[in-house]
């Protein structure tokens, strides 16, 4: 994970591309979900909770180039996604103790 501004900056992709992907990663991960979870129509993939998991992983990569393709530097990507995980898991928490 350290070196993932510098991984992006060399791909090719654009910012709209890498968003696309994340799309498509996120339908993925939905798909090994219905798939472990036995929900009709989907059970023929065969797919189990470790599948969910890589799948999980795959769409945290692409969200993090998405992140660092936005940031100009590597230490403006560190600073932002500890800024930003903290705001938003802190939101969640908030929410969570709401209810």
């Amino acid at each position: 994970m350290d070196n993932l501004f510098e991984l992006t900056a060399k791909d090719t992709k654009t910012l709209q591309e890498r968003a696309l992907k994340l799309c498509e990663e996120a339908g993925e991960v939905a798909q090994a979900v219905l798939s472990a979870t036995g929900a009709p129509g989907s059970t023929y993939k065969k797919l189990e909770l470790a599948d969910v998991r890589e799948e999980a992983v795959d769409t945290m990569i692409v969200a993090l180039a998405v992140l660092a393709q936005a940031s100009d530097s590597d230490e403006m990507f560190q600073a932002e996604l500890t800024r930003l995980l903290s705001l938003k898991v802190g939101k969640w928490q908030e929410t969570l103790t709401r209810t």
